[in-house]
């Protein structure tokens, strides 16, 4: 089973593109910059790349915590 991804890409109503976070429910951000005002070619680049990030870091948190249950 898939699961839904944490960053995702909408279109805001002035046609610019925003990476969103369904966990915060709030657009993404990284390094202190919101991730809003897109074009989506680069929304999408960024979106993948956060999702990257944060599939990294839940693997890094799931073998830290099957190690330290010993």
């Amino acid at each position: 089973m898939n699961a839904m991804p944490r960053f995702d890409v909408i279109c805001d109503p002035m046609n610019q593109w925003i990476v969103w976070d369904h966990v915060t429910e709030s657009p993404a951000s990284f390094g202190g910059q919101i991730l809003d005002g897109l074009d989506e070619q680069e929304a999408g680049r960024l979106a993948k790349v956060m999702n990257e990030l944060h599939g990294s870091q839940q693997a890094l948190a799931d073998c830290n915590g099957k190690r330290s249950v010993r």
